[in-house]
């Protein structure tokens, strides 16, 4: 039972670390490449992506498990060590080593440069759209929108300060985005590293590692990568407006009761919508990150 828990521990840890991974590929196509992306972005694969990652996981921890040995120990209790022969000790120092480019460096790298991929595009798309506003701005302030709804005429001020209103609203939520995804990078970073130092350092120099580092030292950086499963719904509770909704609709007795729209409001904001073709393929652009932004 002893080894099965520490071979559990290690598949965990990976599994958890190559779902990031997975996300934040899924996020930099879906926003960077949203026609191309819709064709293999369902459900199914989905399934099949979690199913490899748990395969990937289970198949790379093996020699966790069989380097594990149950020890007697002073106090009559019993614990579970790796220890590995003579011959196969540089074997093992090789695969730790592999371990910390597969589970650190790796998923670092990738998961930086797909958020690093996303926020270019969605800051390019704000600067686009400051561009756009600039030059189409002349055009539109003596333009008056008529309609067969209870608005005869709407005159073209209230249709630019609708305009410029959303697009600030698109423009903070990218940026938010933006926030949101480097944070996940850095926290990451700093669960992680620490062991997966300490551990390689330990390999090298173990007695040096074992006289200067106290349990609670051990016990606080082992702490800190386990808060690592933890930190991501506590920064998407605090950053992102959708996965706090989302959170309150399982409490059905905390969510809020919204309240109705005006009509008005509704007719001017549809109305608004439907006479800017620039506003039509903006919305088009807004909704494919809608479930990131806040």
């Amino acid at each position: 039972m002893c080894v099965l828990i520490r071979y559990l521990q290690a598949v965990s840890v990976c599994v958890s670390c190559y779902t990031l991974v997975a996300i934040s590929m899924e996020r930099f196509f879906a926003i960077c490449y949203p026609l191309r992306s819709r064709r293999w972005q369902t459900l199914s694969h989905a399934y099949k992506s979690i199913i490899g990652i748990w395969i990937f996981a289970l198949v790379l921890m093996i020699p966790i498990a069989a380097g594990q040995e149950i020890l007697p120990l002073k106090n009559g209790n019993k614990a579970c060590r790796e220890i590995w022969s003579t011959k196969l000790k540089s074997l093992f120092f090789a695969y730790s080593i592999a371990l910390v480019v597969i589970l650190l460096f790796i998923p670092i790298l990738v998961m930086g440069l797909a958020y690093g991929g996303i926020s270019y595009k969605l800051w390019f798309t704000i600067k686009q759209q400051v561009q756009i506003k600039s030059e189409s701005t002349d055009r539109i302030l003596d333009v008056k929108s008529e309609s067969e709804s209870n608005f005869k005429k709407i005159n073209g001020t209230i249709n630019i300060s609708l305009r410029q209103s959303n697009q600030r609203s698109s423009n903070s939520n990218r940026k938010r985005v933006i926030k949101m995804l480097f944070v996940v990078v850095f926290e990451y970073f700093i669960c992680w590293s620490p062991l997966y130092i300490l551990n390689t350092w330990k390999m090298i120099d173990y007695m040096y590692i074992h006289m200067r580092m106290s349990e609670l030292a051990w016990s606080l950086v082992l702490l800190l990568s386990y808060t690592s499963s933890c930190v991501h719904p506590i920064t998407y509770c605090f950053m992102n407006k959708n996965f706090r909704k989302a959170f309150k609709g399982v409490f059905r007795c905390c969510t809020l009761k919204s309240k109705p729209i005006s009509r008005s409001c509704t007719e001017v904001s549809q109305l608004n919508s439907t006479t800017s073709p620039m506003n039509r393929q903006r919305t088009k652009d807004d909704d494919v990150y809608k479930e990131f932004s806040d």
